[in-house]
C-alpha cells in the first residue's frame, strides 16, 4: 500500500485515508500494530473477541472495532468490507487450559482460511494481505531438530515440529494457494519468539536453560542432545536457583545465542510489507538484527538488577539465530 505522504501543511484528515483491517487487534502484536498504523495515517478496523479481556487496551485509540470469532465467515466479510489492506495476526501460540487440541487447530487453521477467503473475494480491490506466520515453520533453534545451517534465512527448508508449528505451516500454504488462484497481493512475516515489554527478561535464566536441556536429554534427533547432558542438568539444578541469570557457554567457550523479536519491531515490519512493492509474494523473518549472547546479557542484567549470575558450561550449544538480512535490504 502506498503510504500517506501529503504535502506541505495538509493534515491527515485531508489526505486520501486508507483503511487496514487487523485481526487479533488486542493481542501482543495487534496492540502494537494498531498505534503504528495510526501513526502512519491509516484508519484501522480491528477484530476482537466479544469477551476479550485485553479489549481495553484499544480504548485509547480512534479505531473501528468489530467483535466476533475469526472462524465466522460472516464476521470476516464484515471486517474486510471496504478495507484496502489486511494484517492477519490472530492466532493461539499455545493451547489454553481447558481447550481441546481440535479447537486450537480450528482457531488457527480454519480461522485463517475464513480470513483469506474473505480477502480473496475482494482480491481485485485489496492492495495487500499480510499474514503473520512464525519462524516455527523452520527447525528454528536446535532444540527440536537440527537446522541445515545457521543463521536461518527464509530459504531454509520448512520442518515444523509440534501442533502450533504445523498450523503455521498449513496457514502459509493456504495463503500461497489463494495468491495463486485469486491473485491476492500477499506478504508474510515470520517473527522469532516475540515478546512485549519485560517479558523477554525471563529468557536468560537458569530455569529457561534447564527447560531447553530437559527437552533434549532424551531426544537424540535434536541439536541439543548429548550423552553428558543429564549430568549437566543435575549439576545446574544443584548449584543455581531457577531465577538466577545464566551465562551459559559450550565446552569450546562459545556462548549460547538467541535472537528474539520485540512486538514493536514486528509491528514495524508489518507496516513495511503493507507499503513496499517489493514485499508482494515474499516472506520475511522478523527478529533483532544480531543474536544476543547469554553471557553478555547476563552480565548486563546483573549490573542493573543485582541478580546473581551462574556460570554454566554445557556439552552442547543452543543457537537460535534468525537471519533478517532480506527484510533489511528489501523493505
Amino acid at each position: 500500500m502506498a503510504s500517506r505522504s501529503g504535502g506541505g501543511s495538509g493534515s491527515v484528515g485531508e489526505r486520501c485515508m486508507k483503511t487496514v483491517a487487523v485481526t487479533g487487534a488486542a493481542g501482543r502484536l495487534g496492540g502494537n500494530l494498531v498505534p503504528a498504523l495510526l501513526a502512519r495515517g491509516y484508519a484501522v478496523r480491528g477484530l476482537v473477541l466479544p469477551d476479550d479481556p485485553k479489549r481495553g487496551k484499544l480504548d485509547r485509540f480512534d479505531i473501528e472495532v468489530v467483535e466476533g470469532d475469526v472462524r465466522d465467515e460472516a464476521v470476516c466479510r464484515r471486517l474486510l468490507d471496504g478495507v484496502d489492506g489486511v494484517v492477519h495476526t490472530a492466532n493461539l501460540v499455545g493451547i489454553p487450559a481447558g481447550m481441546g487440541r481440535d479447537t486450537f487447530f480450528d482457531i488457527n487453521v480454519k480461522g485463517t482460511l475464513a480470513v483469506v477467503e474473505a480477502a480473496a473475494a475482494r482480491a481485485d480491490s485489496l492492495e495487500r494481505f499480510v499474514h503473520v506466520s512464525s519462524d516455527a515453520v523452520y527447525p528454528m533453534g536446535n532444540h527440536d531438530s537440527r537446522p541445515d545451517y545457521t543463521p536461518i534465512d527464509e530459504g531454509h527448508p520448512k520442518r515444523p515440529i509440534g501442533l502450533y508449528a504445523l498450523t503455521k505451516a498449513l496457514n502459509e500454504q493456504t495463503v500461497d494457494s489463494f495468491r495463486a488462484s485469486h491473485g491476492l497481493q500477499t506478504s508474510m512475516i515470520r517473527p522469532a519468539g516475540m515478546f512485549a515489554g519485560a517479558e523477554v527478561l525471563g529468557r536468560w535464566t537458569v530455569g529457561f536453560v534447564l527447560g531447553l536441556m530437559r527437552g533434549a536429554v532424551n531426544n537424540p534427533r535434536c541439536g541439543l542432545y548429548h550423552p553428558d547432558l543429564a549430568d549437566t542438568i543435575a549439576t545446574l539444578e544443584s548449584a543455581a536457583a531457577p531465577d538466577d541469570l545464566c551465562a551459559v557457554r559450550d565446552t569450546e567457550g562459545r556462548p549460547w545465542l538467541y535472537s528474539p523479536a520485540d512486538a514493536r519491531d514486528v509491528a514495524h515490519a508489518c507496516v513495511c510489507v503493507l507499503e513496499h512493492p517489493a514485499a508482494v509474494g515474499e516472506a520475511f523473518n522478523a527478529a533483532v538484527p544480531q543474536p544476543f549472547a547469554f553471557d553478555e546479557v547476563a552480565e548486563y542484567l546483573a549490573a542493573r538488577t543485582g541478580q546473581r549470575v551462574h556460570e554454566c558450561v554445557a556439552p552442547v550449544r543452543w543457537v537460535y539465530w534468525s537471519d533478517v538480512r532480506k527484510a533489511r535490504s528489501l523493505i
